[in-house]
Order: structure tokens, then sequence, then C-alpha cells
């Protein structure tokens, strides 16, 4: 979309150019991306058995009275405290490649990988849609409209780029540990699939109220400081209370409205000039009043693109690398975003690190976060 005229001077053509880019940038990634997604939660099963062999009989008995007509792939694990318990799939194709350990972490990891691959998306979804109405609202001169979709877009953008480098420490972490054991490979996809269930479905609704969701979401501000502290090229803090005050019945949207304030010469007076579309006398004045609030909107668009884009090349990284560590593509016959064939050992890497897959770093026991190359796509 390229802005009217009118718009392009009230913002700057310097401003205006860079909004429209940002905006472009976040509409084609979500274009060029998968339309639809899906994840499954597979179940941790106790068993009464005391051994593997009666474990594995166990659960195939339960599977068959169950689901007869089903294609099972389970396995089956002892723990600490001696019980034993088992998960069971019909989505998880069966291979004779892999050892139970193996299949111990392709259970653990296959539904941390599908709920990542599902957040990443939507985060993208969520942004492209804001960046889009904000440079439609700019375009129309809907400053409310612009300020709230784009304090929006930096409130996530904020969150993101936060909760990502969260993600992918944890991850590095846990990999750089070497080949995992059955509990600590459970614990790590239990506390990671948590973690991401709070990204998704956390809510302050009933918080007030002294009725508190089960997930709790982090307070914004929270994510807000943080990128204030972490962004030296823009002041994040006067962008946010821009926008926040636009938002808000106060000063800033009144500012959206306003036209014109001058004085007489006397200084007996003063007028105020107020119009519901407010471009076109803004305009026909000179632009006599700067437009902050639009300015500010344009602003935010660009930082929170900027900050998107990189927050979610590195979910890309992290998901491309636990799928590709654990052997999780090509073995899900849930289609999934994510979810690609494996590579063979001289093929390109699908994780862009410009490296022949058989010569990348993921192998347990190798660092969790982009090479060099890959972290410059």
């Amino acid at each position: 979309m390229n802005f009217e005229e009118r718009v392009v001077q009230a913002l700057g053509r310097e401003r205006a150019d860079r909004a429209q880019t940002a905006a472009q940038r976040l509409m084609t990634l979500a274009d060029d991306d998968a339309e639809s997604t899906q994840a499954v939660v597979h179940m941790n099963l106790p068993l009464e058995s005391q051994n593997a062999h009666d474990a594995s009989a166990e659960l195939a008995n339960l599977l068959n009275v169950a689901a007869p007509e089903e294609t099972w792939t389970f396995v089956t694990a002892s723990h600490p405290d001696g019980k034993w318990s088992g998960k069971a799939s019909p989505f998880l194709q069966d291979t004779s490649r892999l050892g139970s350990r193996d299949w111990i972490a392709h259970f653990a990891l296959s539904d941390l990988h599908m709920r990542l691959a599902a957040w990443r998306l939507t985060q993208l979804w969520r942004a492209a849609e804001l960046a889009e109405q904000t440079v439609e609202s700019l375009n129309r001169w809907r400053l409310l409209v612009a300020a709230a979709c784009s304090r929006s877009l930096l409130e996530g953008a904020a969150a993101l780029t936060h909760e990502t480098a969260r993600l992918n420490d944890t991850w590095d972490r846990f990999k750089q540990a070497g080949p995992p054991a059955t509990d600590s490979l459970t614990k790590f996809s239990i506390d990671l699939n948590n973690h991401l269930a709070k990204l998704q479905y956390a809510s302050r609704v009933g918080q007030s109220s002294g009725h508190p969701p089960v997930l709790a979401s982090t307070n914004v501000m929270t994510y807000m400081n943080k990128l204030a502290k972490s962004t030296t090229t823009v002041d994040v803090v006067d962008l946010y209370e821009w926008l926040c005050d636009a938002v808000h019945p106060s000063f800033g949207s009144a500012t959206t409205y306003t036209v014109l304030r001058a004085s007489d010469r006397p200084k007996t007076h003063a007028i105020e000039h107020y119009a519901r579309h407010p471009l076109e006398p803004l305009a026909a004045s000179g632009y006599a009043l700067q437009p902050t609030v639009a300015r500010a909107a344009a602003d935010a668009l660009v930082l929170a693109a900027d900050v998107v884009h990189d927050s979610l090349s590195l979910v890309q990284w992290t998901l491309d690398d636990i799928g590709l560590t654990a052997e999780i593509q090509g073995l899900n016959r849930l289609s999934y975003a994510g979810g690609g064939q494996p590579p063979q050992r001289s093929d390109p890497c699908p994780c862009s690190s410009g490296r022949k897959y058989k010569r990348c770093v993921h192998r347990w026991g190798q660092p969790g976060t982009p090479p060099s190359s890959a972290a410059e796509e």
C-alpha cells in the first residue's frame, strides 16, 4: 500500500517509506509461510507392570482394546521410583533404525516441536495483521486505530524477543549437555511445553476480581522495559507513552483530532480547531501542528517489524535445530509447519547455515545457537 501524498507530507517521506517497507516485510513473510498448522499432545500413560517386557505387553493390550483399527507406535520407560509408563501415537511412523532411547526422545520432543511451530506461526500472523492495519489506518488518517495497532504490535515484539531468547537459551543448555537420559528428556519437554502453553494461553482475565486464571500472563511493562534497555536506535519509552496516551482518553487522544491552535495578535484569546477528519485541514494549514501520534505509530511499526523479524528467525533456527537433532523430521504423519522431510547427509542444511547437513551443528553436545552464517540469514 502506498500512502497518499498528504500522509507522506505529514509523516515525512523517509518515515513514510520506512513504515511501508516494514509492514510489507511482515506481510510478505506471512504470505510466504504456512496458512495453517496443527499440534498434538501425547499423554503419559501410567502402567502397572514392573519390567520392560510386561510394560510393553500391557500397553499393547490397552491400545488394541481401545482402538484396534489404528496403527500404533509406542514406547515404554522406567522411572527412578521403579514405576513404568508409556506413550503411544497413531501419528509417528515406526522405523527400525531408532533405539528405545531415540524413540523416547522422539515422543518427548515431537509435541514440543509442533507447539513451537504453531507459536511461531501465530506470532507471525499477529504481527503481519497489526502491521497491515497500522499502515491502512495511517493512510486513512485513523490515528486512534493506528496507535492502538502499533502499540499492540510493539508490545508483542517486546514479548517475542524476550521469550524467544529465553527458549533458545533453555534449548542450548539442554542440547550441549549431550545425549539426554529418559528422565531429563521428560522433564525438559514438560517444562518447555508448559512454558509454551503459558505463552499461548496465559491471560489477565479475572486477576482484578480475585479470580486469577490458571495461567497468568506477564505484565506487558516487564517486556517493554527490557526492550527499552536493549534498544539504542529509538526512545522506546517515549514512543510507547505517546501511543498509550493516544489510545487512552487523554491528551494524546485529543491531539489526533486537533488541526490548529492559534492566538490573536493582542493575545486576548486563542482558537483551537478540531475536525473529525483532520487530514485535509491539517494539510491546508501547512501542518502547523506536528502529527506526533501518527509519527509515533509509524516509528513503532518500524522498530517492531525489525524486532519481530529477528526474533522469528531465531525461533525458526531453534525449531530446525530441535527437529534435526532429535531426528523428528519425516517421522510424523501429522502434517504441521516445520515438519519437513529429513535431509540427506550431503544436502544443504535446512537451517540455512550454508553448510552441508553432515557438517552442521545438529548433534547432541553441540551448541544450540545459530552458527554465524545462519544468524546472518
